[in-house]
């Protein structure tokens, strides 16, 4: 199972070392990758192994092929409107793109908390 983007950044920090070999073979080959894709990546390909977390290839050739199969599709910012409930309250509604729920490891019913950001913007976060 993919981990939440909270057990990324616990993966991240645990494997440190791994995760910045992971960087530097794709900035090699001219892709800059931000920590969270690359653990998403690795974490990917461990799980499709039913692993937790695989060893590094010893061949960097090795490893930049794994990570290409295994990055998420570039998306950075995923946009959504309040949709209205329909029921004369004013309340509303967000349908959220399935990528993005798998993406950050949201399930139906997790419990969600917003926070007001500037320009309008509206930042949801699952609440541990």
């Amino acid at each position: 199972m993919m981990p939440t983007f909270s057990e990324r950044q616990a993966l991240a920090f645990e494997f440190a070392d791994a995760v910045s070999r992971m960087r530097r073979c794709l900035a090699v080959a001219g892709m800059q990758v931000d920590d969270d894709d690359i653990v998403y990546a690795w974490s990917d390909y461990s799980d499709g192994l039913c692993a937790q977390w695989m060893a590094l290839p010893d061949a960097d050739c090795d490893l930049l092929a794994i990570l290409k199969k295994h990055l998420p599709p570039p998306q950075a910012v995923w946009q959504t409107v309040v949709e209205d409930a329909g029921d004369g309250t004013r309340d509303g509604f967000v349908v959220l793109p399935n990528d993005l729920l798998t993406r950050l490891g949201w399930a139906p019913g997790d419990p969600l908390e917003s926070v007001t950001a500037p320009a309008g913007m509206v930042i949801l976060r699952r609440k541990e």
